[in-house]
């Protein structure tokens, strides 16, 4: 049965949006001032619309590569009317999901695939247009539409929180963490905790959350009530990858990892969304069952799958901080 507080545009629903893989860079093209031929003006002002106001939108990439038949079943007719445009398109898509590590259907949000896409994809030269006779392409591919909006980075297309928004949930964030009879922290902000705290070289705020600001106040208060939660909790209000009007996470670092290491951390201390301990006890259990950042960050083999799976900080064999914090303790 499934519930119906949970919210229902998760990854594996029907996506807001389906484009070929190819047009997402021809949505940057327009939105660099180009009259890319790939995708109608229109459409691609609706999709930079749309995600210029919501980072937390699934984006379907498609390509219909696979969907070519076997060559008996085809015949001479075929190649005689080949679409040469199509085939180009085809190519397009598959160099496209290829340079983002994606396949088609791939299912990603907003931030995280234009984010990506810069990251991976620095021009459209040599995916939309070649030197090759017969493969010359979009004359545009080297206009410099793409790159003009790509050196001003994810934020000149997609959502992304003011500087004075972020602030104004901190203070209100530090005020309730201040006030509150208990806490509301997901699993693995503990382990993200104790790495930032480092068997106490670490003590000043950090920018993307209140995690020094809770540590605080269970020094003050280690009989503090914390209840573990899945997805974004009281830590993360200020963050810029926080959507104050869906109180989802967008950050590229973020995403579905985090939602498994939460799972993991109450797999292994035995307890339950939901559950409550003061906060002493719940770091002594935390330490006692996770002794090193690999069980749960490096996923017990530090094997990265994938730059979905990434590991955080880059230490596959354990992140040294959070062993001095367990060492030394965390009050």
């Amino acid at each position: 049965m499934r519930n119906h507080n949970v919210m229902d545009d998760g990854l594996s629903r029907q996506a807001a949006i389906t484009i070929r893989a190819h047009q997402l860079l021809s949505t940057v093209c327009i939105a660099g001032g180009a009259q890319c031929p790939l995708l109608e003006r229109e459409k691609a002002e609706e999709i930079l619309d749309q995600v210029k106001g919501d980072p937390t939108l699934t984006i379907r990439l498609e390509s219909n590569a696979d969907e070519i038949p076997h060559y008996t079943t085809l015949g001479p007719q075929y190649y005689s009317q080949l679409d040469r445009q199509e085939v180009f398109n085809r190519k397009r898509d598959l160099d496209v999901l290829q340079r983002l590590g994606l396949v088609p259907g791939s299912v990603r949000r907003a931030r995280y695939l234009y984010e990506l896409l810069f990251e991976r994809i620095p021009t459209p030269d040599g995916i939309c247009a070649y030197d090759t006779p017969g493969w010359e392409g979009c004359r545009l591919a080297r206009s410099g539409a793409y790159e003009s909006i790509r050196a001003q980075g994810w934020q000149a297309v997609v959502y992304s929180r003011s500087e004075e928004e972020m602030q104004q949930y901190r203070q209100r964030n530090v005020a309730q963490i201040d006030s509150s009879q208990q806490l509301h922290i997901r699993p693995h902000h503990l382990m993200c905790l104790c790495c930032w705290y480092a068997g106490g070289q670490g003590d000043s705020p950090r920018p993307n959350d209140t995690l020094d600001e809770i540590h605080h106040r269970i020094c003050q208060d280690p009989d503090v009530p914390i209840t573990l939660v899945e997805g974004t909790c009281q830590a993360c209000d200020c963050c810029d990858g926080f959507h104050p009007q869906t109180g989802r996470c967008v950050h590229p670092g973020g995403l579905i990892r985090d939602y498994k290491k939460d799972l993991d951390v109450l797999q292994k201390l035995g307890l339950m969304p939901g559950d409550t301990m003061k906060a002493r006890e719940l770091f002594d259990l935390l330490f006692q069952r996770v002794p090193s950042t690999r069980d749960i960050c490096g996923y017990g083999n530090g094997v990265v799958t994938a730059e979905a799976w990434s590991i955080c900080g880059g230490s596959p064999d354990g992140d040294p901080r959070y062993e001095l914090t367990r060492e030394s303790g965390i009050f």
